[in-house]
Parts: structure tokens; sequence; C-alpha cells
């Protein structure tokens, strides 16, 4: 084994042992990178247009970006806000009402014996549902202040990346300077066209969830669009659990409306998957869907909901850095024509 490839190990194994020992801590900051790599894709025009200096015009872009969210929050509070009032009453009435459309079957007495509402809350009652509110109150806590983390830290890496490359660099051995460069560029580059495509997904699937839910009379379409736009971050997963609740709203009108309502789910996704994101993600992030659901999988079961909804980009990073380093480096294989 050589240096290099020494210098490789030491830190693949350090990584290893941080994610044992905090594993939030490697997500939040990969979540921080994501997002730091989103500010310099705005920053970056704006300085080449203007001359600004690029950390200005990523502070700008950031101002920008936050006016935006504010006056976006603003502008649709009150509605959504209404409408998530209404789903929450709605929700518990439909589930009854599902309930009792299967009850009766033979499949669905199974199925009801399985999901009984004793079994979800336990023997506690009422002392069971306040600490369930208790530990909801703390994880929203908790996850407001993982939010603020990542901001802070993609401003800091944003705003001056190089310095923050440089010492990164500077852990492996100098004769893997310019494959650990070109491995960095590299990342970067798939992991900006995998936003660029996961943004470009978002709006498509929330546009066209709202229209079609809107065209077949599904009560609450904006909020349930916003819903499904969002969640759409997750591929794969986040446009199946977006798809419950509209479902379950449209089955409590009319069970052929809820049929409805899968088919325009499956349309969208397969309009957007196959057809207009690949478009935009070109070659940069081309994940095969069978290895990003074995990894979701396998990030959830480890990490939680903070691994599902950052396996796809930690997918894309790991083949970039799998084949820079493992197969181009490690096995000496040459790399496969463009």
């Amino acid at each position: 084994m050589t240096r290099a490839q020494g210098s490789v190990l030491v830190l693949f194994g350090l990584l290893l042992l941080l994610l044992w020992l905090a594993p939030e801590v490697p997500l939040l900051g990969f979540a921080a990178v994501l997002l730091a790599l989103a500010l310099r894709a705005g920053g970056e025009p704006l300085a080449r247009r203007t001359g600004l200096p690029d950390w200005a015009a990523v502070l700008v872009v950031s101002l920008l970006v936050m006016v935006a969210l504010g006056l976006a929050a603003w502008a649709a509070a009150g509605p959504l806000a209404e409408q998530a009032t209404q789903l929450a009453q709605s929700l518990p009435k439909s589930l009854e009402a599902l309930r009792g459309r299967v009850a009766g079957t033979g499949w669905g007495d199974w199925l009801l014996h399985q999901a009984r509402p004793g079994q979800l809350l336990g023997s506690g009652g009422a002392e069971n549902a306040a600490a369930a509110a208790a530990m909801a109150a703390g994880s929203t806590l908790g996850g407001l202040g993982n939010l603020v983390l990542v901001v802070l830290l993609a401003l800091y890496l944003a705003v001056q990346p190089q310095g923050y490359l440089t010492g990164l660099r500077s852990l492996f051995d100098p004769r893997l300077d310019a494959r650990v460069t070109a491995t960095l560029e590299e990342a970067g580059q798939t992991l900006r066209g995998w936003l660029m495509g996961q943004a470009f997904a978002m709006v498509v699937a929330g546009g066209l969830t709202y229209l079609g839910l809107w065209a077949i009379g599904v009560p609450l379409a904006g909020l349930l669009a916003t819903i499904t736009g969002l969640l759409n971050f997750i591929p794969v997963l986040g446009p199946v659990i977006a798809g419950v609740p509209a479902v379950l709203l449209a089955m409590t009108e009319d069970p052929m409306l809820g049929l409805w309502v899968v088919g325009l789910i499956v349309a969208v996704q397969t309009v957007e998957g196959n057809f207009l994101t690949p478009m935009v993600q070109s070659r940069t992030a081309d994940l095969p869907p069978a290895l990003l659901l074995i990894v979701q999988v396998l990030t959830g079961a480890l990490f939680g909901l903070l691994g599902v909804a950052l396996a796809a980009p930690l997918s894309a990073l790991g083949l970039v850095v799998v084949r820079k380093a493992y197969v181009e480096g490690w096995l000496e294989r040459e790399p496969p024509p463009a």
C-alpha cells in the first residue's frame, strides 16, 4: 500500500467514525454544501454580469432569496394555513370513511386488525399522547436549530469556498492533488446538475399536480400540490408519500375519484421523471432508480428522515467518488469514453 492510498483510507476511516459517533453532523454539513452550491450557482452569473466580487454577489443572491421566500410565505400563508386546517380536519374523516368501506371484506378486516388505533397508541392513552406531543415539540425546535446551522454554514462555504477546498486537499498525499482537484470539480458539477434537475422537478410536479387535481375536482388542490412539490425533492419515495393524503381525500368524495388521483400521480411522475428532469440534468447526475431506492432504504434505516431526504445527492456524490477514487485511482482503470 502506498502512502497516497493510506491517506485515503485514514480519511475514510475518520469519516466512518464520525458517522458512528455523531451521524447528524456530516449529514447537516452535506446539506450545507448543497445549499452553498445553490447560492454559488446564482451568485457566479451575477458576479460576471455586474463585476461584483464573488462573495458580494453570493450575499446579494442570498438576500434576494430570503426576501422572495418571505414575500411568498406572506402571500400564501393565509390560503395555505386555511387549507392545512381543513386538511387536518378532513383526513380523520377520510380515514374513517375508508375504514367503513373496507370493513366487512376479508382483506379489509385483516388490514384493520393489523392497524388497530389502540395498537398505535398503546395502553397509555392520554399519557402516550402527551409524551408524543412533547416529543414532536422537541423535534420541531431541534429541526429549527439545525436549519439555522445549515444556513449559516452554507453562507460561510458559499462566500469563501476556496479556503475550505484548499484545506480539504491538504489532507491528502501531495501526489493526489491533481486527482483530488478533478474529483472535487466533478462532484460540484454533478451536485449542481442534480439540484437544477430537482428544482425543476419540484416546480413541474407541483404545477401539474395542481392543474390535475383542480380539473378532476379534488378539494384542497393548492395545499396538496404544494406538498407534492416540496416532497418531490426526495425522488421515488417523496411523490408516493405526497400522494397519500390526496388519494384519501378523493376517496372520501368518490372511490372512482381516488383512482383518478392515482392515475394523475403516476402520469405526472412518468412525464417528469422520464422526460423533463433527464433533459435538465443531462448526464451530470443520472442515478439508476434501483440504486437510488436501495440507498434511500439504507440511509433511512441508519439516519432517519434526514438520511432519506439526502439519499439522492449522496448517491450522486458517491458515484463520482467511487469512480474517481476507487475505479480510476485504486484499480487504475481507464475512464470510459465520454
